[in-house]
Formats: C-alpha cells, sequence, structure tokens
C-alpha cells in the first residue's frame, strides 16, 4: 500500500508541479560532488537584495567578514570581489572547501578569502574577531540554537553585526527535497520515515543519488532521519532570540518575506505563508 502511494505521488509530482531550477540538476562536471557555486554565485545579487531591506550595503566595506557554513561558498567569494573585503568561510566538509578553494581562485579573490574547517559551534577564533557574521541558510540546519549564536557573539567585535537569513519549518519547501519533490507542503502530511522512502525513490536513476541521500538521511537510534534539518518554526525561533538578545543587551531588526500575503494575516496560518526570515543583531 506504501509503495502504491509513494508511486501516486511521484506521479502527481511529476504531472502537476514544474522542475524549478536547483543547483543539484545543472548538468556539470562536478555534479557528484552536488556544487552549488554556480548556481548560488549568480543568485548573490538577490540575496544582497533581501539583505539591504534591514541594512545599508555599505556597511560591508572595509570589514572582516566571517562566513559560517560556507558550504556555498558563493556568498564569500561574491562579497569579496564586489566589495573587496577580507572574508573568512569556514565548514566541516573537507570536500566543500577544497570546491570553495579552487572556486576562489577561478575568480581571482583567493589573496581575500580565507576558508577554513571548523564548526560553527566551535570556531576556534579569537574573541572580537569578525566586524560582520553572514549565516545564510544556516540556522534550519544546527540544532543548538543558542550554543551557535553564543559562539557567534564572542567571535564578534562590539557594536558590529550578526547578519542571517532562514526558512522557518512550515516553508512551503523546508523538507529541502525540492532538487527532486516538487509538491509544497508535502512535509506537513506524511512522517519522515515515509518522507525518506519518497526521496529515496524519487533519486534512483539519478547518477548521484547516493550523495543526494548521503547529504539529507542519517541515522539515530538505528532509525533512518533528516539529520540535516532541526524543524526550527518562527515561534520556536523568536523564543532563542528574544531570550538571548534580552540576555545580550543587543539590538535587533528583522524582516520576512511573506508568500500571499492575504493568508499570511491569519494567525493560524501565519507561520504557513512565511517564505523567508532575515534578522540582525547588533553587539
Amino acid at each position: 500500500m506504501q509503495e502504491k502511494l509513494i508511486d501516486l505521488i511521484l506521479w502527481i509530482n511529476k504531472k502537476f508541479f514544474f522542475k524549478r531550477e536547483h543547483p543539484f540538476n545543472i548538468e556539470k562536471n562536478w555534479i557528484l560532488n552536488l556544487n552549488y557555486s554556480d548556481f548560488e554565485y549568480k543568485h548573490s545579487k538577490k540575496l544582497l537584495e533581501m539583505y539591504s531591506n534591514i541594512i545599508n550595503l555599505d556597511i560591508l566595506k572595509n570589514k572582516k567578514i566571517l562566513d559560517v557554513w560556507c558550504w556555498a561558498w558563493w556568498k564569500a567569494v561574491y562579497i569579496a570581489k564586489k566589495y573587496n573585503v577580507e572574508v573568512y568561510g569556514i565548514d566541516i566538509n573537507n570536500n566543500f572547501l577544497s570546491q570553495a578553494k579552487d572556486f576562489a581562485r577561478q575568480n581571482k579573490v583567493d589573496k581575500l578569502v580565507y576558508f577554513d574547517n571548523a564548526s560553527a559551534l566551535n570556531t576556534g577564533f579569537q574573541v572580537d574577531k569578525f566586524d560582520i557574521i553572514i549565516m545564510s541558510d544556516v540556522i534550519e540546519h544546527i540544532p543548538e540554537t543558542e550554543k551557535l549564536f553564543n559562539e557567534m557573539w564572542r567571535i564578534l567585535k562590539p557594536w558590529w553585526i550578526i547578519l542571517f537569513d532562514f526558512a522557518p519549518y512550515y516553508h512551503y519547501f523546508w523538507h529541502h527535497l525540492w532538487d527532486t519533490i516538487q509538491i509544497p507542503w508535502i512535509h506537513l502530511f506524511f512522517s519522515d520515515s515515509f518522507l525518506i522512502k519518497l526521496y529515496k525513490k524519487s533519486t534512483k536513476n539519478l547518477i548521484d543519488w547516493k550523495q543526494r541521500i548521503d547529504l539529507r538521511v542519517g541515522k539515530k537510534d538505528k532509525k533512518e532521519v533528516f539529520d540535516y534539518l532541526n524543524k526550527i518554526t518562527r515561534k520556536d525561533f523568536e523564543k532563542v532570540m528574544w531570550r538571548f538578545c534580552e540576555e545580550k543587551k543587543c539590538f535587533i531588526q528583522y524582516y520576512m518575506l511573506k508568500w500571499m500575503k492575504f493568508f499570511w494575516k491569519i494567525p493560524f496560518l501565519r507561520e504557513i505563508f512565511i517564505k523567508h526570515i532575515v534578522w540582525y543583531i547588533k553587539k
């Protein structure tokens, strides 16, 4: 019965939902490395435009910047190239870091951009090292949100900012499976175990199916789980941030991209119609 349901969903997905552009699906030599760089580099301008809703982008000039979880590394390279600034990128995946260094060399900013293997929860950087810390699509991947911000706070210079954005749990593509599954909000109707089986079947004929699954699926208590996402909602996150900022006495500002704004006005539906959340906090 479950297999038939999976087949039906995949048929509906193929028949009625157009395939959105996704970096994993763009033909390139590095497809087996799941390289985001070319795709995301072209979209860097859109990211900065989104940030411009809450800050003047001129603030990036002549600053020392940290790009957390730089596995896409496009931000670091784009910002270094556009603003001629020093950018550090950290990640825990050596394969991504190797690609990042190559990408920086290709764009002739390898003298400005530095990449290192380090955890976002324990960077190893000295206190008060960075003027600006950028975390794009990081929050939803790290379960220990308060620990993450405590570490970022430690290495941030006084009077400067942490700038970040993420998609909360009820985002229509929060499941992060949209390289093959295009049905919005499907994660609200099925268990993780079912979605894992669905995703596995959707990728089975792809050359890099194993890399895609390994990136998203891990094991906890001998059960397969989506171990790359923490299911944080807008409401959950705001509770963490209000508590953190009250303790640290920091200044905050945020902006929400909303989808179908009419429905967003309805409290019960508000979480579902948030596309993206953009925040900054000032030390």
